[in-house]
């Protein structure tokens, strides 16, 4: 288990939140750890194009090298055998997270965990997006914050940019949350 999934579940088990969704699933262990755990959540949205994208410097992102899953058709089939024994909780959405968005309408998930491409500009469009989605007192988190290895410098640079200072939470683990009013 990846510590950083225990730390989503802290931050959710005490709530009553019922719908959320995750952007960025790759092969599903987030799902699968969060729907074991809390018996509460009753839709778990998974989006994820799970193929290569056009980063903003023009190459082509692709998920590093991954004992578990390194191709795309890998990471899919090991998301659906991560998954299966929740199947009915799961709505997988093989899309952008700019087309998953246009699924939804403003305040109708109780959470949001965005885990997707993670240059500076792809989060804060992210955050654009996906925050109205997110009802008032729900929560709004994601991954690689503050990165010890110094990567994904993006990620910090639009979550300090995009959240105000006070309401702006970190948790270990490189998580960022911020409870929407």
């Amino acid at each position: 288990m990846d510590k950083h999934y225990n730390e989503l579940y802290k931050l959710l088990k005490n709530r009553s939140h019922k719908i959320g969704c995750e952007i960025g699933v790759h092969t599903g262990l987030m799902p699968k750890y969060l729907l074991s755990n809390i018996p509460g959540i009753q839709k778990y949205y998974a989006v994820d194009p799970w193929e290569s994208y056009e980063m903003y410097n023009g190459k082509k992102y692709r998920k590093p090298g991954n004992p578990i899953a390194n191709t795309w058709e890998k990471a899919i089939l090991q998301f659906f055998e991560n998954t299966n024994m929740n199947r009915h909780k799961v709505i997988i959405m093989r899309m952008s997270s700019v087309e998953g968005a246009k699924q939804f309408e403003d305040e109708s998930l109780d959470w949001v965990f965005i885990d997707a491409n993670h240059e500076y500009k792809y989060i804060k469009e992210n955050l654009e997006i996906w925050t109205p989605k997110v009802k008032s007192g729900g929560l709004v988190s994601g991954h690689d914050y503050k990165n010890p290895k110094g990567k994904w410098k993006g990620i910090t640079k639009a979550v300090n940019e995009f959240v105000p200072k006070n309401k702006l939470n970190e948790a270990p683990f490189c998580i960022w949350w911020f409870n929407k009013e």
